[in-house]
């Protein structure tokens, strides 16, 4: 999974936990991440006009607490223009919605920087208002059937492309759907976000099968494969119908808890 929604998806999952819970956050930072903060709009005080920066997540969840924060959800599209921009930093538009009492709606997003002295990330989210917020929260529903469909569809076409690193991929996001607990992202020492274990399975395997980068990824190679054989239109409708499934899996993952 991209990197960058990976991160949004963690963070959401442990503070949806905190408060289900009613405890304090647990966020162990990624590898690859070297400064996050959280810059909260401009609140007004009597004579002046205040701005809040946490420093870190357990000071951004705690001030959201203390704002009046009593739910949250992580948002991202299905569907994108150009699949090819997904290999760039800053493309997931995915969000964190901030439900607060008294009917206030706000999100976060995310702008990442490499910090070039550390070979690392630094990350700074922006609060935003939601003016127009629905009335009610949104919610996913379980696609598994169409999931594993998709899977088993573009495993068979990877093969049919000689594309067949990718056909295992497939097939392990199938076995995950299927019960296995063999995380990739727990091989590469990923802390997994902190949801239950049914919907880790949804995860990890939304995980494994967002094959949608740069060099190397689904975007590379295999469109030209597919152009050799004539079979353009077929690799652009599976992969986009497999970016959708991978989106409506992870939103269900995460949020619906």
């Amino acid at each position: 999974m991209n990197g960058q929604m990976y991160q949004i998806c963690c963070i959401t999952a442990a503070a949806k936990k905190a408060i289900i819970e009613k405890s304090t956050i647990s966020y162990t930072p990624l590898k690859y991440e070297s400064r996050i903060e959280f810059q909260f709009l401009p609140e007004k005080k009597l004579f002046s006009t205040h701005k809040y920066k946490a420093e870190n997540v357990p000071e951004w969840y705690n001030y959201c607490i203390k704002k009046g924060l009593y739910d949250l959800k992580f948002l991202v599209p299905i569907v994108v223009k150009d699949r090819n921009i997904l290999g760039f930093s800053n493309t997931t538009q995915s969000m964190i919605v901030c439900f607060y009492e008294g009917g206030k709606v706000t999100y976060f997003t995310a702008q990442w920087e490499v910090n070039s002295a550390q070979n690392m990330w630094d990350i700074l989210y922006a609060e935003h208002e939601w003016k127009d917020a629905p009335t009610e929260k949104l919610h996913f529903e379980n696609n598994i059937d169409s999931f594993k469909f998709v899977l088993s569809e573009i495993k068979e076409f990877a093969h049919k492309i000689d594309c067949n690193d990718f056909a295992l991929i497939f097939q392990k996001a199938l076995d995950i759907l299927l019960g296995s607990s063999d995380y990739t992202d727990m091989v590469y020492h990923m802390p997994l976000p902190a949801i239950p274990e049914k919907y880790l399975h949804y995860f990890e395997a939304a995980s494994i099968a967002d094959v949608f980068g740069a060099m190397g990824s689904w975007n590379d190679s295999p469109p030209y494969m597919a152009h050799e054989k004539g079979l353009e239109k077929e690799y652009e409708d599976l992969s986009s119908e497999l970016l959708k499934q991978v989106r409506l899996a992870t939103l269900y993952a995460i949020n619906e808890w």
